[in-house]
């Protein structure tokens, strides 16, 4: 179309109203998207029954919220078999309950073989959650900078390591929430609409 002056203005997200100090964060792994195969999400389930086999990490769970084609939501659920309850299908989640299941885990992870944004991402950042991505996530790069997260390659022996060292510490894990924190504020719809205006 002959267009070479564009500019890239991001998604906003809402930033300013989740306070932090004394949210109580529970074992789990979130995931919130959509089930397609893009996701990811069958090596994650391999990488999280790894594990979960071992003693320190038998208290953990993935929860995973979303929906998607159901021949790829059955193979997904077949896999979770060997996880043995310790992986959750909460299907599609909005409003109260996705704030809640968001405000509470302990690290949201996204895998994505591709992914322009990852809106659940910067949402989870926005409430001091770390995160775990794949460096196809258009977001990586700054989530790297920051140190707001663990980058892993789609590869259930990368995935399960990392989940590994962070799940392992709790310090740590809430260290890269805080940046993340940080990193969300270029985010907010003030920011957004700010750009917008200029531009």
């Amino acid at each position: 179309l002959g267009v070479n002056h564009g500019q890239v203005i991001p998604l906003g997200i809402e930033v300013d109203d989740f306070s932090t100090n004394d949210v109580r964060r529970d074992r789990y792994v979130l995931v919130i998207s959509r089930l397609h195969p893009k996701k990811g999400l069958d090596v994650l389930i391999d990488a999280f029954t790894m594990l979960t086999r071992r003693p320190e990490f038998d208290q953990w769970k993935l929860v995973i919220a979303g929906d998607g084609p159901a021949d790829h939501v059955a193979l997904l659920k077949r896999k979770a078999v060997a996880a043995q309850g310790r992986i959750e299908f909460h299907g599609w989640i909005e409003g109260a309950r996705k704030e809640e299941l968001l405000r509470h885990a302990s690290l949201l992870a996204l895998p994505s073989y591709q992914e322009n944004f990852g809106l659940c991402v910067m949402e989870a950042l926005a409430r001091s959650v770390a995160v775990l991505i794949s460096p196809h996530v258009n977001l990586a790069d700054e989530i790297e900078t920051a140190n707001a997260g663990w980058i892993a390659p789609v590869e259930s022996e990368a995935l399960f390591a990392t989940l590994a060292t962070a799940l392992g510490d709790a310090d740590e894990l809430a260290k890269r929430g805080r940046a993340g924190k940080l990193l969300s504020q270029r985010y907010s719809w003030e920011r957004v609409a700010t750009s917008l205006a200029g531009l």
